[in-house]
């Protein structure tokens, strides 16, 4: 669902653009004319389509939502900025309509969750520094003719001297060398992007950064350490904080490549915020790498991080099921999925084949990069296939005789009472009629398909028990809590029955004011997710799946 606007004509309505700078004049135009502007967008790339809906005022985004028109999904806030801004440069159809002071507060009313989740980010990092719509100037006040006041009699009073305004304190920068030194002015100006980079963070400011920087031949081996306070009080926003400057300090250290021409190698960086000091490990603990055996006989294991091994273990045996039926036996298969919001596969496979290996390796890439393509349209992440490594072992056809071979004289004896057997048993079933016959054949067919189904289900549960946990943290505005799955087979379909607990969460809106979600709302998007999990285990697996009863607790 895109985000609602002030009924109105669009400023620009169906217009094709092709580049950043004339999205960027488009924008500009509107701000111009107003207090801030919205933007429709239609827009597609080798990942998908998408429709797109963002409203600026005159120095940031306030609010992102991208609809992702391949799977419906819908993403919010801070994906749908860094999505917008990976298709800057493409081709795009745009409406974009300019909105007064009033129009752009009520859109922002309108569209509270959309602007809550959304990073304000500048549009000069958008759009550039040199484009017009950085350079877009507030409309000048009014201004009112002088009034004419009458000469007083005696001298007025001489007014208090006011005290002076504070000064903002220059952040400290401190660079400590051994074994060499280099030029100062390098740290001064890595320090001032990090310093420039993290104004942009929402009650953020950094006061002290210090250098510890060990020289050697070309290289600077550095500790950093960045000292701020934040004004929030909300221990999340705190956090994020934290990233982004962990983040902030490992981009911008290729200056030092630039001004001092040593190559930058970063040991060890901590931050500390409020006299809490933290460490990048003390935030990836919070994102672990889990890896394992996917299958019990641990012939396919993974390494991915530990909130995504439900997709990717699903997605690894599928694989390695495909590659199967392809003809080519699988001795082992290692996959290892590096990444965070972008994620590369990576395989090391062993196998059995008689093809020989660019054939081998032709038909895996093939099938690894068909369904990576696939995983990432559901969990709205950009999944690339980089290494395969193929370890080939090559097999003969198998030759199989034609016959049994007839070891004994009483081998021989057994053999011809079992012919003997059969056919009267085949005789017998002829007199008793072909209807009889038929209805035995079908008994047997129904036996055989009811053992295969059945080979299938518990997989397939486990399976939808494992990612339907996963997806359900995920749910925004609330917090999940714990989720019931019983399931029933009855006439070779599963039917499930599902519980699941959420604390209902309260996120801070315009002007102060507290808003939340409506409770239907957030039961409606979990019931969403439920069925679109069910749809794709069913399929994957080739059980049909039906879901019998829901019940949401929402506190």
């Amino acid at each position: 669902m895109a985000m609602q606007l002030p009924d109105k004509a669009p400023l620009s309505e169906n217009v094709v653009i092709t580049s950043r700078e004339e999205l960027a004049k488009l924008v500009s135009e509107a701000l111009s004319k107003g207090s801030g502007a919205f933007l429709k967008a239609f827009a597609k790339d080798s990942r998908g389509k998408y429709y797109l809906t963002v409203l600026f005022d005159r120095t940031k985004v306030l609010a992102a939502e991208c609809l992702l028109l391949d799977s419906g999904q819908t993403l919010i806030g801070a994906d749908a900025v860094e999505l917008f801004k990976s298709i800057l440069s493409n081709p795009m159809v745009v409406d974009v309509y300019a909105l007064d002071e009033i129009e752009l507060k009520m859109s922002v009313a309108e569209n509270l969750e959309a602007y809550s989740e959304t990073p304000k980010v500048q549009l000069s990092e958008l759009f550039g520094e040199n484009l017009e719509v950085s350079k877009v100037a507030p409309p000048k006040p009014e201004v009112k003719p002088p009034e004419v006041k009458p000469k007083p009699v005696a001298p007025a009073p001489k007014p208090a001297p006011q005290p002076a305004q504070p000064v903002p304190k220059k952040p400290e920068v401190i660079v400590n060398f051994t074994g060499g030194t280099l030029p100062e002015s390098a740290f001064q100006k890595y320090a001032e992007n990090i310093i420039k980079e993290s104004q942009r963070i929402k009650g953020l400011r950094i006061w002290k950064i210090e250098f510890d920087a060990n020289v050697g031949e070309g290289v600077v081996y550095l500790n950093v350490r960045v000292y701020g306070t934040s004004e929030s009080g909300n221990k999340r926003e705190i956090e994020i904080a934290e990233k982004r400057v962990f983040h902030i300090v490992s981009k911008h250290a290729p200056v030092l490549l630039r001004e001092a021409e040593v190559k930058p190698i970063l040991r060890d960086i901590s931050v500390v915020i409020n006299g809490r000091e933290v460490k990048p490990q003390e935030i990836v603990e919070t994102e672990k790498k889990k890896e394992g055996n996917v299958t019990a006989d641990g012939r396919i294991r993974l390494s991915v991080l530990e909130d995504v091994w439900p997709y990717f273990s699903n997605f690894a045996k599928t694989v390695v099921q495909e590659i199967e039926e392809a003809g080519i036996k699988v001795t082992r298969a290692y996959f290892d999925v590096r990444g965070r919001r972008e994620f590369e596969v990576n395989l090391a496979v062993a196998v059995e084949s008689s093809l020989d290996r660019p054939s081998v390796e032709k038909m895996i890439r093939t099938i690894l990069t068909r369904h990576a393509r696939e995983l990432g349209r559901t969990i709205a992440r950009y999944i690339s296939v980089h290494r395969i490594d193929v370890e080939l072992i090559e097999i003969q056809p198998e030759i199989k005789p034609t016959a049994p071979t007839v070891t004994s004289t009483k081998a021989a004896e057994i053999l011809a009472k079992k012919e003997l057997l059969e056919k009267e048993v085949e005789k017998l079933l002829k007199e008793a009629g072909i209807e009889e016959l038929s209805h035995l054949t079908e008994t047997k067919k129904r036996e055989a398909e009811q053992t295969l189904l059945k080979s299938r289900i518990e997989p397939a549960i486990e399976t939808l028990k494992s990612r339907v946990h996963a997806e359900l943290k995920l749910i925004p505005r609330a917090t999940f809590k714990w989720l019931k799955l019983n399931h029933e087979v009855q006439g070779g379909t599963v039917y499930v029955d599902m519980e699941a607990s959420f604390a209902k969460e309260n996120v801070g809106g315009l002007f102060g004011a507290y808003s939340a979600v409506s409770d239907e709302k957030i039961k409606q998007d979990i019931r969403e997710t439920v069925l679109r999990i069910i749809r794709e285990v069913s399929r994957e697996y080739g059980v049909p799946i039906s879901l019998r009863r829901l019940n949401v607790i929402l506190r």
